[in-house]
C-alpha cells in the first residue's frame, strides 16, 4: 500500500503540468489579441502621403489633431528646430497667390512638440520655418508663401514627450506695412511688433540734405530684440514679405540703440524707418522710436569744455537724449583727468576720443560716478558721455588738465670751501610757477647719507633759488620737488652733489 501511494504522486503532478501548459497556450494569445485591440490606431494623417488638406479659401481654419498613435516614417525629415522627434502628423496647404500664412499651436496635456513648415517641390521638401512649443505648450509662427506653392506642415512630438492632442489654427496674418509708413511724431512713438500678426512697423520721417538727425530705437520689453532700418525716399518695399526682417536700408540698428544720419546732397525727402521683431521670441515686443535733429551737443564740433569747467547734462535711453559730446583743446603735454558724477542707477559710459574719432580710453563698464585719467599731447580731443539701455539721470562732467613738468636742481658748482655761500637753483620746465621743496643731506663715512635740512621756496616763472652756506668739509647733496599748481602737474628730480674741502 505504501508503494502504490509513492508511485501515484508523480503521475498526478505530470498531469497538472500538462494542463497548465495547455491553458497557458490558450490564454497568452488571447491576452495578446486583447492588447492589440486596445492600442490606439494611427491618425488618418499619420503619413506625408495622407496629409490632411487645408483650403486656403477657408482660412482661418481651426483643426483638432493628435499625435497619440502616430508613427514616424523611415525617410521623414528631421526638424530644423529639434534634432529628434517622434509621433508626427501632417497637413498640406496650397496657396494660389503670394501671401503670408500664420500658424498657432496649442498643445494639450504635457505634449512638447515642434511645428515644421516644408516647401514641397515635386518629391523634395525644403525647410521654410519651424518653432518649438514653449513653457505653456504653445507656439506660433508665420511664413511667406509663394504663388501656387505647396506647403507641408508637420506637428511632431519631441523625444520622450507625453503624447496628447492639440489645436492647430492656420490663418492669414495682418499684411506687412509698406513704405513709407505713418508720419513719426516729433516726440516719438510707442509701438509693438511680433513675429506673426504684426511683423513690422513703419514710420515716415522728413529729412533735409546736410542736416544731421539722431535716431533712437529703445526696446521696451524685457528680453526682446527689436531692430530697425532706415530706407531712402521712394523705397517701394522693405523686403519683410520675403524673409525675416527688412533687407537693404541705409543704416541698421540691431536690438535697439541709436545712430546719427545725415542726408547727402540732393537726398532730402521722406525717409522710412522699418522696425521688425526677433523671430526666435514669441509674443509682443514693444519699442519706442524717436528721431530729432542733432545739435552741437550731439555732433561735431561738440560743446566746448574748458579746463576746470563743470558741464551739466541729462541723458535718457528712451529718447534722443542719449549722448553729449564735449570738445577739449589741449595746449601742452598734459595729464588729463575727467570726473563724471552720476546716479549709481545710471548706466552711463565715459569715453575719451582723439581728433580722428578713435577711442583712447573708455570707462564702459558699470555705472554711476566714473573717473578717467590719461596723458595727452597738444591737440583737439573729445569727451563723450553716453547712456546704455533705458536708464536716465542728470550728470556733471569736470575736466582737469595739468601741464606735465620736469624739474632740475643744482648747487651751481661741484666744489666749495667751508662757509662759502651758495644758491641751490631749482628750475621747472615749462616755466611754471608754484611751491618747491629742497631736501639737503650730508654724508657720514660710517652710516651713509643723513638728513640735514629741508628748505621751502616758490618758483616764479619756472625758477627758484634756495640760499645755502657750506657748513663744513665733506660730501653734500640735494634733491628737489615741484609741488605743482592748478594748471601744472608735480615733478621731482634726483640728487645733485657738492664736495666741500
Amino acid at each position: 500500500m505504501l508503494t502504490q501511494r509513492h508511485h501515484s504522486t508523480p503521475l498526478i503532478h505530470i498531469v497538472g503540468v500538462i494542463l497548465a501548459v495547455l491553458l497557458a497556450a490558450v490564454i497568452v494569445p488571447a491576452a495578446s489579441a486583447a492588447t492589440e485591440a486596445t492600442a490606439p490606431a494611427p491618425p488618418a494623417n499619420d503619413t506625408l502621403a495622407g496629409a490632411q488638406a487645408i483650403s486656403v479659401h477657408n482660412l482661418p481654419a481651426t483643426i483638432n489633431g493628435t499625435v497619440v498613435g502616430a508613427t514616424t516614417e523611415g525617410i521623414e525629415r528631421q526638424s530644423a528646430c529639434s534634432g529628434s522627434t517622434s509621433n508626427s502628423v501632417w497637413y498640406s496647404l496650397r496657396v494660389t497667390n503670394p501671401q503670408r500664412v500664420g500658424i498657432d499651436l496649442d498643445a494639450g496635456g504635457k505634449l512638447d512638440a515642434t511645428v515644421d513648415v516644408f516647401h514641397a517641390v515635386r518629391s523634395q521638401l525644403s525647410s521654410v520655418t519651424c518653432q518649438e512649443t514653449e513653457g505653456e505648450g504653445k507656439t506660433s509662427l508665420s511664413f511667406q508663401a509663394s504663388k501656387n506653392g505647396l506647403y507641408d506642415i508637420r506637428v511632431a512630438a519631441l523625444q520622450n514627450s507625453q503624447l496628447a492632442g492639440f489645436t492647430l489654427e492656420v490663418f492669414t496674418p495682418t499684411p506687412a506695412i509698406r513704405p513709407p509708413g505713418t508720419a513719426l511724431p516729433a516726440a516719438g512713438i510707442n509701438g509693438q511688433v511680433d513675429r506673426v500678426q504684426n511683423i513690422n512697423a513703419a514710420y515716415a520721417i522728413t529729412m533735409h540734405a546736410g542736416e544731421s538727425y539722431l535716431i533712437d530705437l529703445a526696446n521696451e520689453t524685457k528680453g526682446a530684440c527689436v531692430s530697425g532700418a532706415l530706407f531712402a525716399p521712394g523705397t517701394s518695399s522693405f523686403g519683410v514679405e520675403e524673409g525675416e526682417g527688412s533687407s537693404g536700408g541705409l543704416l541698421h540698428i540691431e536690438c535697439g540703440g541709436y545712430r546719427l544720419f545725415t542726408p547727402g546732397p540732393g537726398e532730402g525727402g521722406i525717409y522710412s524707418f522699418d522696425i521688425t521683431p526677433r523671430q526666435s521670441r514669441s509674443g509682443v515686443q514693444r519699442f519706442h522710436l524717436q528721431v530729432a535733429p542733432a545739435g552741437s551737443a550731439e555732433t561735431a564740433p561738440g560743446l566746448p569744455l574748458g579746463n576746470y569747467a563743470h558741464a551739466h547734462g541729462y541723458l535718457n535711453g528712451r529718447s534722443v537724449h542719449v549722448l553729449r559730446l564735449y570738445r577739449m583743446e589741449i595746449t601742452s603735454h598734459s595729464n588729463l583727468t575727467l570726473k563724471l558724477t552720476a546716479p549709481e542707477t545710471a548706466n552711463f559710459k565715459l569715453q575719451l576720443r582723439n581728433a580722428s574719432g578713435n577711442v583712447i580710453e573708455c570707462q564702459c563698464e558699470g555705472g554711476g560716478s566714473q573717473r578717467l585719467e590719461h596723458q595727452l599731447h597738444p591737440g583737439t580731443y573729445y569727451a563723450v558721455v553716453s547712456v546704455g539701455g533705458k536708464s536716465s539721470g542728470n550728470f556733471t562732467l569736470e575736466r582737469e588738465s595739468r601741464t606735465i613738468t620736469a624739474t632740475t636742481v643744482s648747487f651751481g658748482t661741484a666744489k666749495a670751501a667751508p662757509g662759502q655761500g651758495l644758491g641751490i637753483q631749482v628750475k621747472v620746465s615749462p616755466a611754471e610757477s608754484g611751491p618747491v621743496t629742497v631736501d639737503i643731506e650730508r654724508f657720514d663715512p660710517v652710516f651713509g647719507w643723513q638728513f640735514y635740512r629741508q628748505e621751502k621756496a616758490f618758483a616764479s616763472g619756472g625758477l627758484a633759488t634756495v640760499p645755502f652756506v657750506a657748513p663744513s668739509v665733506g660730501q653734500w647733496r640735494a634733491n628737489a620737488a615741484y609741488e605743482g599748481s592748478r594748471t601744472a602737474s608735480p615733478s621731482s628730480v634726483g640728487y645733485t652733489y657738492l664736495l666741500v674741502s
